[in-house]
């Protein structure tokens, strides 16, 4: 098993070792090619394999996107192979009954625990073998507490059957200093720890640990003045939708230097879109500046319908993922391009309150380990949603976003 830090060549190393091994093998049984689903597998792994085997081996590849089935040849011989996705809960049912003598495990983390149990019973021949790649995730994971950490204790009965192979982001020649720097600046605490040097850590503490009230805020008057002086070129929002919790919708605002602006908040439970829209218009006609557009929370589809018919803005309905968008909010935060405005109470208050579990709290079954706690998190959400539509859509050369591999 090959682990460690994103972008540390794990996935090519075992990529260009399959050939070497299938010959080794032999084409008698499957061999199966998994991931959290079969775009991840086709996206990681065969968008680096079908060139390796075909133009410098001189084979030939095959794949089915809807079966699955992936036909390689390679030196006379064709080896039938299959793709599955092993990220749901369900999805051992789909590998029931096989006999394989290859699994690579692209991601192995993300895999389901019941896939990942069936999948070594599927491996009978005494020539099977088995690879994996993984980047980091809590070390209370499963796939650490059984394999990683008593390997790493050297428990004997473990490296009788497991090899281990460890990578850290400067292990992967290609990538330059700077590109290096720069995600390290995505990152700090646990995270810099699992994404730069590849290590299984569990998150505590606030989640934006580097923003400072003293360094990242702004009196509101001083940021009516970059608007009068038309130095906030752009103006967009993200809605993040409540009731009993309450409704977030927050103004935001870029300058031409890339530098953010928190410019101002809504913040009130049991509120309908009507009070949204009345408050968007509004503000509209106070900063005399039209908004361009909001994304919103996806779980409340007829709110978002209503602020598409009865106002002038374009709505996305783009939910992130929560640790990706966190990252690059935390890049905002880290490259010091985010401006809150002292108006917006709500969002620096839950600036000092965002976090992670504690350990007591982990060992809540209702708590996953490293997701921020749910509590207080409305402007938070919101402030990711607006940040990471404009990041990722309209403001790409400035996206850090991490490409795994």
């Amino acid at each position: 098993m090959l682990d460690g830090a994103v972008r540390s060549g794990k996935t090519l190393n075992i990529v260009q070792k399959i050939p070497q091994i299938f010959d080794a093998i032999g084409n008698d049984n499957l061999k199966v090619f998994s991931g959290y689903s079969k775009s991840t597998v086709r996206n990681n792994v065969l968008i680096e394999l079908k060139p390796f085997i075909e133009n410098y081996l001189g084979g030939q590849v095959k794949y089915n996107s809807s079966s699955g089935e992936l036909d390689i040849k390679l030196w006379g011989k064709v080896y039938n192979c299959l793709v599955v996705g092993g990220g749901k809960s369900d999805s051992a049912a789909a590998i029931q009954g096989g006999t394989w003598d290859f699994w690579y495990a692209n991601e192995l983390p993300q895999h389901h625990y019941s896939f990942y149990n069936m999948a070594l019973s599927r491996l009978t021949p005494a020539n099977a073998r088995a690879f994996a790649d993984s980047n980091p995730e809590s070390s209370n994971h499963w796939l650490y507490q059984e394999k990683i950490k008593p390997y790493l204790e050297n428990d004997k009965d473990i490296k009788d059957v497991f090899e281990y192979w460890h990578f850290t982001m400067r292990d992967n020649a290609n990538l330059s200093d700077v590109f290096i720097n720069n995600q390290e600046k995505l990152y700090q605490g646990a995270f810099k720890a699992r994404k730069i040097d590849g290590l299984w850590i569990v998150a505590d503490g606030l989640v934006y640990d580097t923003f400072s009230a003293s360094k990242h805020t702004l009196k509101h008057i001083e940021i009516i003045n970059k608007i009068n002086q038309n130095e906030i070129l752009e103006y967009f929002l993200g809605i993040d939708w409540g009731w009993n919790h309450p409704t977030a919708c927050l103004l935001l605002g870029i300058d031409r230097k890339g530098t953010y602006y928190l410019i101002d908040e809504l913040y009130a439970s049991k509120i309908e879109a009507d009070a949204v829209i009345e408050w968007i218009n509004q503000k509209q006609t106070e900063y005399k500046r039209f908004f361009s557009f909001a994304n919103c929370d996806n779980a409340r589809p007829e709110q978002n319908e209503k602020l598409r018919n009865n106002t002038n803005l374009v709505i996305y309905e783009e939910k992130p993922k929560v640790e990706d968008s966190i990252a690059l909010v935390r890049s905002v935060i880290n490259y010091d391009n985010l401006i809150v405005s002292d108006k917006c109470g709500h969002t620096l208050n839950e600036f000092e309150t965002y976090r992670y579990p504690n350990e007591e709290e982990r060992l809540r079954a209702s708590v996953q380990a490293d997701m921020p706690i749910k509590i207080n998190d409305d402007c938070m959400d919101a402030l990711r949603y607006g940040l990471y539509k404009h990041l990722t859509t309209f403001n790409q050369q400035r996206s850090f976003n991490t490409i795994k591999c």
